[in-house]
């Protein structure tokens, strides 16, 4: 006989879920409640229907576990899992029609078992994200990896002149750091860490994009655009520097991240902040040393230069839009699904 939710411990819950349990027992009834301190998770009734949930991958002020905040009434705006019946039992559905862990319930109980599994699939990764991240297998390796290379391609700077007044190297800058959170939260599994990788991608990411497409593209046109003249890099560092980064930040993206929730319009001001405070910048070491870092802008007027660092914006905000796409078409939509009923109607279908 499984264990109701009635019969597990309070401070279990508490301490696994990141829940404070709440029962209420009617005479003649199966009805369980359970409250999250940000919002509340509604279990109703016998058997479970129409159960929505939405995950957000923040932790707890005190737990560290991920929050949840469930909605049981009404259509949610953006639900994440639900219950879908398969063969007289429920398991757990994510957007686009995947299972999240494989972990099905009794139709008629939670066993204290399935609580538990259920809050370990949860803890362990998003239920959108492909890979469990933090960890210390898979992720942790790829961001050693990632670090590796990042740190070899400054060491390779140096040789010729290292330099923040290139693009190129605070983006690589900013990646190592991404990394370094990334493999810090995958060491120690702490959420906060893994919170703040996940912040620093969402600039680190579309900015290697960036670097890539404007190095490559403009390189294809004229290697005197971004390489001078009294300059030799060997293929191998070339590649180090401009397509490296990217790939493994997007490996990271794509895998072992959550899905991202910014829109289009925060996407173009990051972009816009980000480009014309480089633009700033490259004057003032102008101003200082007399040349500038790439000579595509000795080359461009003020009018070309607006030009340039407006459309490396917009390419930036197009890249992240395009990123998030490629984590829906991997990992699952975000489209709002449609419950099969509502907490009234099973009250009044089973006679509650």
């Amino acid at each position: 006989m499984p264990l109701l939710c009635s019969q597990v411990p309070r401070d279990a819950m508490r301490t696994i879920l990141g829940f404070e349990l709440d029962n209420e027992r009617r005479t003649g009834q199966e009805k369980r409640k359970v409250a999250n301190v940000s919002g509340r998770l509604k279990v109703w009734g016998s058997p479970i229907r129409g159960c929505v949930s939405r995950i957000i991958n923040t932790p707890l002020p005190q737990s560290g576990m991920p929050r949840v905040a469930g909605i049981a009434r009404g259509k949610p705006s953006f639900p994440v899992v639900t219950c879908a019946r398969r063969h007289r039992r429920w398991r757990f559905i994510g957007r686009g029609g995947r299972a999240l862990t494989g972990v099905t319930f009794p139709r008629h109980h939670w066993s204290a078992s399935d609580i538990l599994n259920m809050a370990g699939s949860l803890i362990q990764r998003h239920p959108l994200q492909r890979l469990a991240s933090p960890s210390r297998s898979l992720s942790a390796l790829v961001h050693l990896v990632g670090l590796s290379s990042f740190f070899w391609a400054f060491k390779y700077n140096e040789a010729y002149g290292w330099h923040f007044q290139y693009l190129t190297v605070i983006g690589l800058t900013l990646s190592t750091l991404t990394f370094l959170v990334g493999l810090s939260a995958d060491i120690t599994l702490s959420r906060r860490l893994f919170l703040v990788k996940n912040i620093l991608s969402v600039c680190s990411t579309p900015l290697e994009v960036l670097i890539s497409v404007l190095y490559w593209g403009l390189r294809l046109i004229d290697e005197k655009l971004v390489i001078p003249e009294n300059v030799i890099i060997p293929l191998h560092a070339d590649l180090a520097f401009h397509a490296t980064p990217s790939v493994v930040m997007m490996i990271d993206l794509l895998f072992l991240s959550p899905p991202w929730t910014i829109t289009i319009v925060p996407a173009l001001m990051i972009s816009v902040t980000i480009a014309f405070g480089y633009w700033f910048w490259v004057e003032q070491c102008f101003a200082a040393n007399g040349w500038y870092p790439y000579p595509i802008f000795e080359v461009l007027s003020i009018k070309g230069r607006i030009g340039l660092f407006t459309l490396s914006a917009v390419i930036m905000a197009l890249s992240t839009v395009t990123l998030k796409w490629l984590v829906g078409r991997i990992n699952g939509f975000g489209h709002p699904m449609k419950l099969e009923s509502r907490p009234g109607d099973i009250k009044r279908k089973e006679g509650l």
